[in-house]
């Protein structure tokens, strides 16, 4: 995790540096704060990734179960979702209407078209 946040540090500075070789320095009133936002979210989440990650282990040693585990193993009620019912199959299926061809019924009548 370490060696990747260095790496998109790295790509901001160097795109900050490029930024600032092609547009000159009034690119940095834009690009300075943008580099210190992503250095600062970056650092934030290198240094919480290890607690993170422990309470991960302690939760999955503490229930025996993962985290990655699908609601019917874990015993939850499968209809009590957001989207339950949603993909219900219906035990009819529904009838498509029938559609009408445009060659056998025009949208204005006969005598009424230009000829």
């Amino acid at each position: 995790m370490t060696r990747l946040a260095g790496a998109v540090i790295a790509m901001a500075t160097g795109a900050l540096a490029l930024a600032y070789l092609g547009f000159g320095w009034p690119i940095l009133l834009i690009g300075g704060p943008l580099l210190v936002g992503v250095t600062i979210t970056v650092l934030v989440l290198v240094l919480t990734e290890r607690p993170r990650a422990l309470l991960v282990e302690r939760r999955a040693a503490v229930t025996g179960a993962s985290a990655w585990k699908n609601a019917a193993e874990r015993g939850e009620n499968g209809g009590a979702g957001l989207m339950s019912g949603f993909f219900e199959i219906s035990p009819q299926p529904r009838t498509v209407p029938e559609q009408r061809s445009a060659l056998s019924s025009p949208a204005r009548p006969a005598e009424t078209r230009k000829r």
